[in-house]
């Protein structure tokens, strides 16, 4: 193996996969990248077994002597990359199972394994392939992605569903006590799909993804998902189990439907979260007329109250939730009111957009 290329070229390639590689006492060779090359394209490859990251550099860029593969420290390559000049050239060459970089009048020697002993995804036959709008799949994420939890012993709840159905885009998440969802209207050349994607896939997708009509080259295979965006491929494993009927508790129809202004909302919440229960979190929301009151209040006896006047002409009403719950969808919502909807006796909230009524957002309310 023999190459050299653009310090610049190299690095730009490099950065898209080495988010997902840390230090691994179990599986050493995963602090590794693979390094594929032939006279067309010069392939990089990271994972994590659960991600795997590959991006190609075209011919365009690189000098070809001889192809191979072979697996090095991305750790070593990124801090050599990242202490040389702009524009200088590297020279790789792999000696003796040692990579040899040469930059000016510097030398690098650094160890090898096999690609044979890295884990790399098979490629399966059964496929489903569809095109997605990169602004499509990254707005889905951004507004969602919040509400999945963290190492629930419910897999299913560890990830969130994207599901497509009579035309629609859904994408959902939920951790038990509280459910985001958003959907959008697509015409894909698929009828329908539903898949579970973990929550370290579902960040890393969207940070590889950028505010753009341009597409996303979806595949489904059996038990992994994959995204080609542009020089990018991204797979990762699926979650197998059967995601919670988000149906079953969207309000589609309900008695309180109150109009509240979310700058002033945040506003309130940020100012009373400093006195919440650390455990809970909690903070009070009561309704009076034309008037909402915030209050909270925590182990060592302190107490908040903040309030601020809104259109209520129903009778008195006073629930608990979880303030961070709250605050993480009008951090994402992109309207100046939202509409907070239950029922009596109240089981759980909805939040939306008095705009965009395709988002919808369901807290629990505490019981304190």
């Amino acid at each position: 193996m023999e190459f050299k290329i653009k310090k610049n070229d190299f690095l730009k390639s490099f950065k898209k996969i080495n988010k997902i590689i840390t230090k691994n006492t179990i599986f050493p060779i995963l602090e590794n990248i693979i390094l594929k090359i032939n006279q067309n394209i010069l392939k990089l490859t990271s994972s994590t077994l659960e991600i795997e990251l590959n991006t190609y550099i075209d011919k365009k860029y690189f000098t070809y002597y001889t192809g191979g593969c072979i697996t090095v420290s991305g750790k070593k390559i990124f801090n050599i990359c990242r202490n040389t000049k702009d524009n200088t050239e590297l020279h790789f060459q792999l000696i003796n199972e040692k990579i040899h970089i040469k930059i000016s009048n510097s030398l690098f020697k650094i160890n090898t394994i096999s690609c044979n002993s890295f884990p790399i995804f098979k490629t399966v036959t059964n496929k489903e392939i569809f095109l997605i709008s990169q602004l499509v799949l990254k707005e889905t994420i951004l507004l969602t992605y919040f509400s999945i939890a963290n190492n629930d012993i419910r897999n299913t709840l560890n990830g969130m569903l994207l599901e497509y159905k009579n035309n629609y885009l859904y994408g959902v998440t939920t951790d038990g006590h509280r459910l985001s969802m958003y959907k959008t209207h697509l015409n894909l050349n698929i009828s329908y799909f539903s898949v579970i994607i973990n929550k370290k896939s579902i960040l890393e997708l969207y940070r590889l993804l950028i505010y753009t009509t341009d597409t996303v080259r979806i595949t489904i295979h059996h038990h992994y998902i994959s995204f080609q965006i542009n020089e990018i491929l991204m797979i990762t494993k699926l979650i197998n189990g059967n995601f919670p009927n988000y149906n079953d508790v969207i309000l589609n129809k309900y008695t309180y439907c109150i109009l509240v202004s979310v700058e002033k909302l945040k506003e309130s919440l940020l100012k009373t979260s400093i006195l919440c229960n650390t455990t809970f979190k909690g903070v009070c929301l009561n309704f009076s007329k034309n008037l909402l009151t915030i209050t909270s209040n925590n182990q060592e006896d302190e107490e908040s109250c903040d309030s601020f006047f809104i259109d209520y002409n129903y009778p008195n009403i006073s629930f608990s939730v979880n303030v961070f719950y709250l605050l993480d969808v009008l951090n994402v919502l992109k309207s100046n009111k939202i509409n907070i909807i239950f029922n009596m006796p109240i089981s759980s909230i909805q939040i939306q957009s008095n705009i965009q009524k395709e988002i919808k957002y369901i807290i629990m309310p505490l019981k304190i």
